[in-house]
């Protein structure tokens, strides 16, 4: 036999198919959770940071571009500090954002929890009520009610919430029909424990990471929504600073200055990208399959 021959190394070993990976957070969560955390911050520090007076203006200093001399972002019809108003608007935007999920998610799980354990008649009474809400669309239904209620932040969060909780409940009914089928809620039916108990012990765990999963990505929906409310004059009340008002501001100006009507947009746009970005994350987080070689 041929010493120069090749010989197969049989030292390292292979590892076998189907082994648990070291898992790693998936880069799409530490990319959301780092833009997500920047804006969360920016609206904390608001206070501290040396800005302008966001609601205080110049018509000296009107429609300045950016980069001028003192505004970085250049100034709005009024000569308000366009960056400061920025930077201020984050708090109202996030507050948007977090308040009517967070409401609609209670609200949205309970319903689907209940509708999903209580029987076929419980369920369809419970769903056919929601469906009534989306026989309408949501934009225009979350501007009846907002108008209904008149302008301001706490409108504003109260005709969001009504628009998201059946979309949520929808998801939690969903996920309880898939948990029913499962051996274990088998068992504890069979154990005699009431449904609350197997609501809290064994459904709720269940449903957490898919509905927060889509929790997190409504999140930059509400923001969204909630910015072109008030820029149709039913979000927060002027001259407070608020992305969607701020489009309202600048956009009588749009050909006498349309660079400054692109900043409140952008902001939108990065802070809706941001949680969505969050909730593929989350979502690549939870699937337990993914840390599985093939």
């Amino acid at each position: 036999m041929d010493d120069t021959s090749p010989t197969r190394d049989t030292t390292t070993p292979r590892p076998p198919r189907g082994r648990l990976q070291r898992h790693r957070l998936p880069a799409a969560l530490v990319a959301g959770a780092l833009m997500t955390l920047a804006l969360v911050l920016t609206a904390v520090l608001a206070p501290l940071l040396p800005l302008p007076d966001p609601d205080t203006g110049s018509l000296a200093q009107r429609l300045l571009p950016p980069g001028s001399a003192g505004h970085l972002l250049g100034t709005d019809g009024q000569g308000r500090d366009l960056l400061s108003r920025l930077v201020w608007g984050t708090q109202p935007s996030l507050v948007v954002g977090f308040l009517p999920v967070m409401v609609a998610g209670i609200i949205g799980t309970v319903l689907g929890i209940v509708a999903g354990l209580g029987g076929r008649g419980l369920e369809n009474a419970v769903m056919r009520s929601l469906d009534v809400l989306f026989a309408f669309p949501a934009v225009l239904l979350a501007i009846s009610i907002a108008a209904s209620l008149g302008a301001g932040l706490t409108s504003l969060i109260i005709a969001l919430s009504v628009i998201l909780v059946p979309a949520v409940a929808r998801v939690v009914v969903t996920e309880v029909a898939r948990l029913r089928e499962l051996d274990f809620m088998q068992a504890a039916q069979a154990s005699g424990a009431t449904w609350p108990t197997i609501a809290l012990r064994h459904v709720l765990p269940g449903i957490v990471p898919p509905v927060t999963v889509y929790c997190s990505a409504l999140v930059g929906l509400s923001i969204v929504l909630g910015a072109g409310l008030s820029f149709l004059g039913l979000g927060v009340a002027p001259p407070r600073a608020e992305w969607g008002a701020m489009l309202d501001d600048v956009r009588q100006h749009i050909f006498v200055a349309p660079l400054l009507t692109l900043i409140p947009a952008v902001a939108i746009f990065l802070a809706s990208v941001a949680f969505n970005v969050l909730g593929e994350g989350l979502r690549r987080h939870f699937d337990v399959r993914s840390r599985y070689t093939v």
